[in-house]
């Protein structure tokens, strides 16, 4: 008696034979479909960022480049002078102190927005645009000078051949 009662206890239980028909499992779809979702959300939020320099700034062409996510400052230098975010700071006679304080005074709007708001982080990041004519010491003094007022992250804005 003992020894039926253990076999009914521990007898396998067989499975009804299956009738041909499978049960779809959508759990794992979905997953999938969940994964492409955030995959293709979260390409479109990073597309490329458009700059456009201002009338007569002839950009460089460029092999190796890469697509700017991110917004920065944006620093050109054009035929006539150098802009700050499409604004015109001054010539290129005597340009390190007002393109300086100029910079300083753009530094410190980041630094007041950033502490006002924690959402928004100080922004180290500047683009510069170049035109082709501006001689290398130009931008070589432009670079020095943006790095004195904090500005560690430069990227050159080329066209892209």
């Amino acid at each position: 008696m003992m020894r039926s009662r253990r076999r009914r206890l521990f007898k396998k239980n067989k499975a009804p034979k299956d009738s041909g028909q499978m049960s779809l499992q959508i759990t794992s779809m979905a997953d999938i479909f969940t994964i492409l979702l955030v995959f293709l959300l979260k390409g479109i939020a990073s597309d490329a960022l458009t700059i456009s320099p201002s009338n007569g700034t002839r950009l460089p062409a460029g092999m190796n480049t890469t697509a700017l996510s991110e917004s920065a400052l944006q620093v050109e230098l054009s035929d006539k002078g150098i802009l700050i975010e499409k604004e015109f700071v001054t010539g290129y006679q005597n340009f390190e102190k007002p393109f300086n304080d100029r910079l300083g005074k753009e530094r410190e709007r980041q630094k007041l927005i950033a502490k006002s708001n924690e959402t928004v982080k100080d922004d180290a990041r500047a683009i510069l645009l170049s035109d082709q004519n501006v001689p290398f010491s130009t931008m070589k003094m432009v670079l020095r000078t943006l790095a004195k007022n904090g500005y560690s992250e430069v990227k050159f804005g080329v066209i892209k051949e």
